[in-house]
């Protein structure tokens, strides 16, 4: 027999015999292998897949994603609020009654009275708060009038002015603003002379207006 038909011989016998520790040392080859990969961060276990890392900012940190403008909530603006003043440099000459009724001496009754009358030696008008104006006309009852929507669900409405108003349907006014001059244009109450009958709402509801309203000389 040759060396080599010997040495063949040899190194056969010997892994029939080691055959199982050398299964042992390859597994554990093959796992020191991937661990170290992982290690490392060069495992990838899809091979084709691109491996993406992100830019570091300046000074080693990666910067945060930047917000985009669409996602910034603003807050809404607020409404001024309102604060309602005396529409006359004048008094009070009849009160708000919803339930109690009150004598109309120029119809000879008693009714409701779903408002507050003004007199006074200074017959100007002035618009109680900032809003805008949504009606202006003559009514052979109520007179020359203004309405005013001031929202927030408030209306002011002023009767018994003069012919000639100050304002026009689709003006903004201000408050304190003047809108007219008192007479005695309301039907309904001619008797008492010039006056304003002044009038408020909240929501589609008469209100009191001194309930609201500022009683302090402008």
């Amino acid at each position: 027999m040759s060396k080599m038909s010997a040495a063949a011989r040899k190194v056969g016998e010997f892994l029939k015999r080691n055959v199982f520790l050398i299964l042992i040392v390859l597994c554990l080859a093959c796992v020191a292998t991937i661990i170290a990969l992982a290690v490392t961060g060069d495992f990838n276990p899809d091979p084709g897949a691109a491996v993406v890392n992100p830019d570091p900012a300046p000074g080693g940190e990666t910067q945060p994603p930047e917000e985009d403008d669409d996602d910034v909530i603003n807050p809404e603006p607020t409404a001024p609020e309102l604060s309602f003043a005396l529409p006359v440099n004048g008094m009070v000459s009849k009160e708000y009654s919803d339930s109690v009724l009150a004598w109309n001496s120029t119809l000879g009754q008693y009714q409701v009275h779903l408002g507050v009358d003004f007199t006074g030696d200074d017959l100007s008008v002035f618009a109680a708060e900032r809003g805008t104006v949504t009606e202006t006309g003559t009514d052979i009852l109520e007179g020359n009038y203004v309405i005013v929507d001031h929202g927030d669900g408030y209306v002011s409405r002023y009767y018994s002015l003069a012919d000639e108003l100050e304002v026009a349907k689709g003006d903004t006014v201000e408050k304190g603003q003047l809108i007219g001059t008192m007479s005695a244009s309301r039907g309904s109450e001619s008797l008492d002379g010039n006056h304003l009958h002044f009038e408020m709402s909240k929501d589609g509801v008469d209100i009191d207006p001194l309930s609201v309203i500022v009683l302090e000389e402008k």
